[in-house]
């Protein structure tokens, strides 16, 4: 088993699985009484995607699924330049689990980062603007954690040199340099793993960003 990302999911669940969709809807619904407690804009997930080229979604990313340890390396990676900005990346070690880096267990505890911060197996990102990660008490928010598409994809950005991807001044990539990002397998080089769940992470904020619709994780 592994962990699925998908933008766009209520339209599809709709097709697919009625019974997700009706669980989806039920999740968001309870989801804006939680922004409309405090201040924000309530989300409305589309209904359709009709003016969009089939397939949809047009992702960049030739990963939509990956094993849930994947989502850790990204994440440790991302702990160690979040502490320290000038921190020279050294990859994680045969055997060792990024998921127990001391680094990252610090950041966690520090509840502040929507990347790190966020459960790896189901919940939800919403494409409004929102600095706190929404922590729910009543264990009703799907995963435990709420997060803005917004700040995943402010965060993902400040990992692109330390990752040496190449951005434009506004955050976008280049048609035929995600291709080659995404291309990529994901042994040999260092850094491989993070590079490919940084633009399947980055397409997804786009997509959900763009079209104001939820990112996923299921």
């Amino acid at each position: 088993m592994g962990l699925a990302i998908g933008v766009g999911a209520l339209v599809r669940f709709e097709q697919k699985n009625p019974k997700a969709a009706e669980e989806m809807r039920r999740d968001l619904a309870y989801i804006n009484t939680v922004l409309e407690r405090e201040g924000l804009p309530t989300h409305q997930e589309p209904e359709s995607f009709d003016e969009l080229e089939d397939p949809w979604p047009p992702t960049r990313a030739s990963l939509n699924s990956f094993p849930y340890s994947w989502l850790h390396y990204l994440r440790r990676f991302a702990a160690h330049v979040i502490r320290d900005p000038r921190w020279i990346p050294y990859p994680v070690e045969p055997g060792e689990d990024p998921a127990d880096d001391p680094v990252l267990r610090q950041l966690y505890r520090q509840l502040q980062s929507h990347l790190l911060c966020h459960s790896d197996s189901e919940g939800y990102y919403l494409p409004v603007d929102f600095d706190e990660i929404f922590f729910d008490p009543k264990h009703k928010i799907r995963g435990g954690a709420l997060g803005s598409s917004y700040r995943l994809r402010e965060e993902l950005l400040l990992l692109t040199d330390p990752l040496e991807i190449e951005v434009d001044e506004e955050g976008n990539l280049d048609d035929d340099y995600a291709a080659e990002l995404a291309a990529q397998r994901p042994t040999g080089a260092p850094f491989a793993i993070e590079r490919l769940i940084w633009i399947s992470l980055y397409e997804a904020a786009r997509l959900s960003i763009e079209h104001k619709t939820a990112i996923v994780f299921f």
